[in-house]
């Protein structure tokens, strides 16, 4: 597995396209104290849909819950997050990575699924050997 962290930052756009252009899983984070922040998870489905060669397991993150324990305003109900994440087809968590709450839950889960779709994959191709060998125009 491996993780690129862009920090969300504009200059990564097109770079990023060749990363996950193979990419079997994506997370996507955002700040729940920043409504830019999450806004901004449009831009990278759209950035995601254009580069990344077939389905994808997606998890969506709403970071920095902690902050909002302290005092700050969050500017991203949870609600929102959820709903977002429903409408990209995506896993969706509420994380902080200062407490590491639900971090491990999140990942483990994301890494569950794609464990799951790699075993039907390698099912898949196995059945269709099997099935190959009894073809045979031979006797």
């Amino acid at each position: 597995m491996q993780l690129w962290d862009t920090a969300g930052q504009e200059r990564f756009r097109s770079i990023t396209k060749q990363y996950y252009r193979r990419a079997d899983g994506v997370i996507l984070v955002y700040d729940v104290s920043s409504e830019t922040s999450f806004k901004n998870i449009r831009g990278w489905m759209c950035n995601l849909q254009e580069g990344v060669g077939g389905e994808v397991v997606l998890l969506l993150l709403g970071n920095k819950v902690d902050l909002t324990e302290v005092g700050e305003e969050r500017q991203v109900s949870h609600l929102q997050g959820n709903k977002l994440a429903h409408e990209i087809g995506a896993l969706f968590y509420e994380t902080s990575a200062k407490t590491s709450m639900n971090v491990s839950e999140a990942i483990e889960h994301m890494a569950s699924l794609l464990r799951i779709r790699e075993d039907e994959e390698i099912d898949r191709v196995l059945w269709l050997k099997n099935d190959s060998k009894k073809q045979s125009c031979c006797k």
